[in-house]
């Protein structure tokens, strides 16, 4: 099955990154899975250089892992380092929040409904993929909206991790309740709408812990068969089947 379609030859690096991004953040490229040159770079057509130079960057947003001797994998994420995305997360949005209490106007918020109406449709059509993109635009836009261009490219960074794990939750929890994010979005503004930032931070911390627990717990859930898989070649660790993409090579 083609995951990945030709890329154009305009801006081929930045290509590469949105499109093996996207394979990562939506599945398709599994936690642990190698990154097999010879494979992306044919479903994408293109040559090994901007791969390469994809792969780099991807490693420097936290979604891929180099080793020595061995190549590329999609990293793994263990418990720690979903305390740390995390507690980056809630730094860097209470940070905006002070950036932008004062500064938001009517047309913000009318956005910012406009994205949790969008939200409540895709939960209703049960298009999760969607459901999770615009959860992201919630608070990218509020992010955004700081006009800070480090606080920007740092959560950017962050948020391709967070959007990555919150994969593992959809595969490790498949009747997780989304509304909840609905019901935290409509918390969130009304704190903006009053211009009250204690209540924001007080928010952020609590709606992300909240998750960062949701997290935790899934990776534990999908960490159990590991055992097992072990003893049966045909399953990979974590019980994930392998992505045609990549191998355990």
């Amino acid at each position: 099955m083609r995951l990945l379609s030709e890329i154009k030859p305009i801006n081929l690096r930045e290509q590469v990154v949105e499109q093996v991004k996207t394979a990562i953040i939506e599945g398709q490229l599994k936690p642990g899975d190698h990154m097999v040159e010879a494979t992306l770079t044919k479903q994408l057509g293109v040559s090994r250089t901007p791969l390469r130079e994809a792969l780099i960057l991807l490693e420097r947003e936290g979604l891929v892992e180099s080793f020595p001797n061995r190549g590329v994998f999609v990293r793994k994420f263990d418990l720690s380092d979903v305390s740390l995305i995390f507690s980056m997360r809630i730094a860097l949005e209470n940070f905006a929040a002070d950036l932008i209490i004062k500064t938001l106007d009517k047309h913000d918020f009318e956005k910012l409904e406009q994205l949790i109406e969008e939200q409540r449709r895709y939960i209703r059509s049960k298009d999760f993929k969607h459901v999770r993109a615009t959860d992201m635009s919630f608070h990218r836009y509020l992010i955004e909206r700081s006009e800070h261009p480090l606080l920007i490219r740092n959560w950017s960074e962050i948020v391709a991790q967070i959007a990555a794990l919150l994969y593992l939750r959809a595969e490790a929890m498949p009747n997780y309740n989304e509304s909840l994010a609905i019901a935290d979005h409509k918390k969130i503004l009304e704190a903006y709408k009053t211009k009250n930032v204690a209540r924001v931070r007080a928010l952020n911390k609590q709606i992300n812990e909240r998750v960062e627990g949701e997290c935790r717990k899934s990776l534990e859930t999908m960490s159990q068969p590991a055992k097992s898989a072990r003893a049966s070649p045909k399953r990979r660790r974590g019980g994930l089947e392998p992505s045609p993409l990549a191998s355990q090579k």
